[in-house]
């Protein structure tokens, strides 16, 4: 129960992260939308005022407005100028438009200003701005930022006025509702804002969905891996039960050994925190005894139960491979055939456990000298060994240190039976042999050769032995 609930509380904490990262992601995604939604509208703002200021501009007389006065109020050319602006004060979404001049100091001031409710005085000072600089030095431009005034807050766009000779004669100014066009923005920041709730909140939902779901695909895949787990449990002690059967009869020091290969290593408990982590472990120990009945089912397929080396089976297998190599003209290696003297006495006077365990430690000993996957018992008291790449000349080396290893077991076990064993070698020679049977016939008769001289001197010792 407390692992199902620390289970949940990883879950509940994983979720909880994921929306913090998904809040983060909408929110940030909702700034940077706000701030182009922004730049996009001030933009086409500007670019609107810029529009009305340059057509206005354009539509002036310069060589006509440059010389006039404000004692020119009421002349064809003033009110002419005058009209003009007056149309796009009256048809166009602005606040004011007028004329200004540049004083020549620094300064500017108003000319002529439309507005029938409250225009300008002519030559009033008008505030100096960046923008407005730029349109005195004949390019258009923008102020960046608000200014306000009497009339209220605004921002301005201005546009020189030229001559016949291209020459600036005066500016044209317009003013646009700096809190209409703030609410314009800010409605645009409204909706992005709505939009990124929107989505964060289906975010949520989808995100919610979608972790139930995960946690159940993993609950289904941990209840199989359980399932999986009671069932491997069972075959391990079948495999148990069958083996150790097979080894009781094995000295304690080695059965002890194929006793682990047949249950294979142990799988620990691993204390997990999650479900994820859970999965991983229910994984891994699922991986580890596959791997194990893998080893064991070899074992049980391609190894003598009883000695520990190649059986039969691995036996048939490499003979075919020689046999190929041989008809390939590939053939390099060496066979020898062993039969442990006096073995059947034993098991008649002494039983079943005292053979089994001699032949055990032949085996061993075997293993030792010539490499356990050299090594093969095929029947009875019999062993063969399968060299490759090992010449006459190495085998009687090997043979002379089998004999030494006999002789050690025997000075170790001079209060148990002996160990005695028969053998011959024979090295695969491609004018002699044609095939692995030749071979093999050459061996085991060589090792008879050596049985028969084993009791031979036997005799002669009034020691008479069965086979």
């Amino acid at each position: 129960m407390k692992k199902d609930n620390a289970k949940f509380k990883t879950s509940k904490q994983n979720f909880i992260l994921a929306l913090a990262l998904l809040l983060a992601t909408n929110v940030l995604m909702g700034i940077i939308l706000m701030e182009i939604s922004k730049r996009s509208l001030k933009e086409q703002i500007n670019g609107r005022m810029l529009d009305v200021a340059k057509t206005a501009a354009a539509q002036i007389n310069g060589d006509e407005i440059k010389t006039v006065t404000a004692n020119d109020k009421g002349t064809e050319e003033y009110e002419r100028a005058a009209a003009i602006l007056r149309s796009y004060h009256d048809n166009i979404d602005l606040d004011y438009i007028y004329g200004i001049n540049d004083d020549g100091d620094g300064t500017f001031s108003f000319t002529i200003d439309p507005d029938r409710e409250d225009p300008a005085e002519f030559g009033e000072t008008i505030e100096t701005t960046e923008a407005l600089k730029t349109a005195a030095k004949g390019t258009p431009a923008v102020d960046k930022y608000t200014h306000s005034d009497e009339w209220g807050r605004f921002y301005s766009a201005y546009a020189p006025i030229f001559d016949s000779e291209k020459n600036v004669v005066g500016i044209i100014g317009v003013d646009f509702n700096a809190d209409l066009l703030d609410q314009k923005m800010n409605s645009h920041i409204t909706i992005a804002i709505i939009l990124t709730a929107a989505a964060l909140t289906i975010g949520i939902a989808l995100a919610g969905v979608l972790m139930s779901k995960n946690r159940k695909s993993f609950e289904r895949m941990l209840a199989k891996l359980e399932m999986l787990n009671a069932e491997t449990e069972k075959l391990d002690d079948i495999i148990m039960r069958n083996s150790i059967k097979k080894m009781d009869l094995l000295p304690g020091n080695k059965s002890g050994v194929l006793k682990t290969l047949a249950s294979g290593e142990a799988v620990h408990d691993k204390t997990v925190q999650n479900e994820y982590a859970s999965l991983t472990a229910s994984v891994d120990q699922a991986y580890e005894k596959i791997e194990k009945y893998m080893r064991y089912i070899n074992t049980e397929v391609y190894t003598d139960q009883t000695t520990g080396v190649n059986n039969k089976a691995a036996y048939r297998n490499k003979i075919s491979e020689l046999d190929k190599d041989i008809s390939e003209g590939k053939g390099d290696f060496s066979v020898a055939f062993f039969d442990i003297n006096g073995l059947k006495k034993i098991y008649t006077h002494d039983g079943f456990e005292a053979g089994e365990k001699l032949m055990f430690e032949c085996a061993n000993i075997l293993k030792n000298v010539f490499g356990k996957d050299n090594v093969y018992h095929v029947t009875g008291d019999e062993f063969i060994v399968l060299a490759d790449k090992v010449s006459r000349f190495q085998m009687e080396e090997l043979f002379a240190a089998f004999d030494a290893e006999i002789d050690k077991y025997n000075d170790e076990h001079v209060k148990e039976h002996l160990l005695s064993v028969a053998k011959g070698t024979v090295s695969y020679d491609k004018e002699k042999h044609n095939s692995y049977r030749k071979i093999f016939i050459e061996a085991e008769a060589n090792c008879k050769l050596d049985k028969e001289e084993y009791y031979k001197n036997k005799s002669s010792d009034n020691s008479i032995f069965g086979r």
